[in-house]
């Protein structure tokens, strides 16, 4: 299985950056898309024709929301974690497979004030108690993700200057501490042990030419998970938004082909 997760800052605007063309080349199985900012279910299943598609958009119009793009069906999709307050937002999918369920997350900022901070902190908490029911159901658990935060000191560029800022505070790190002690693993890891190597670069002062930016987006697995990861790499050169895909291999059950 050949997952690929994006956060394309608009998903129309991805499509004008050649998002469909991309996706053919891949010969990826699913991509999942965060921050889509639409909300026309129609259109992307238009959009790329073959495909199952899924759309979980925000109330808010614009705003955030969550779609995957699959080559085969899945079993079962469904749309938000049972909060009303997250839900709203479209900040989480599930899609099962055989033996295998899949989380599309984008998990809130906390960077414009100190109530969505607190919003945040509230989010992660309740997502934990969430992915342990889910877990309880199916053990093979796999989270792409725009985390929006960073989990160690060679995530992040200046991690002594950025230390406490939204998305590199000890509770959002200790956060991610936890679930690693519980035996789930961040997948790029598992390969890339050494550090600047980056998901996200602001826009502004050639951020992403200087390579200064931060590893926020990828995948976690849970511990029965773990094992099936063949290779997670950054595609760094897939100009689609001010981040980049990153493309998870996963050792496919034989019941789901």
């Amino acid at each position: 299985m050949r997952i690929l997760s994006l956060n394309g800052n608009g998903i129309r605007a991805s499509i004008k950056k050649g998002l469909v063309r991309w996706w053919e080349t891949t010969q990826a199985d699913l991509l999942l898309f965060q921050e889509v900012r639409f909300e026309d279910a129609d259109f992307l299943a238009q959009t790329f024709p073959g495909c199952w598609t899924s759309l979980h958009s925000a109330a808010k119009k614009g705003y955030s929301g969550v779609a995957v793009i699959s080559k085969r069906p899945p079993l079962a999709v469904s749309h938000g974690m049972g909060h009303p307050e997250y839900d709203s937002e479209g900040r989480v999918m599930r899609i099962d497979f055989p033996d295998v369920t899949l989380l599309n997350v984008y998990f809130p900022s906390g960077a414009s004030k100190p109530e969505r901070q607190a919003f945040k902190l509230q989010f992660l908490a309740d997502f934990r108690a969430y992915v342990a029911r889910v877990e309880a159901e199916v053990p093979q658990v796999i989270i792409g993700a725009d985390w929006n935060m960073c989990h160690r000191a060679i995530d992040i560029h200046n991690p002594i200057r950025l230390d406490g800022v939204p998305g590199f505070t000890h509770e959002e790190r200790s956060w991610l501490d936890a679930l690693e002690d519980a035996g789930w693993r961040d997948a790029f890891r598992l390969f890339h042990p050494e550090g600047e190597q980056y998901t996200w670069w602001s826009l502004q002062s050639r951020s992403r030419e200087r390579n200064v930016g931060w590893r926020i987006d990828g995948f976690w697995l849970s511990p029965a998970a773990v094992a099936g990861a063949q290779r997670c790499v950054h595609l760094t050169q897939a100009l689609l938004s001010d981040h980049c895909p990153v493309l998870l291999e996963w050792d496919l059950p034989t019941t789901f082909e």
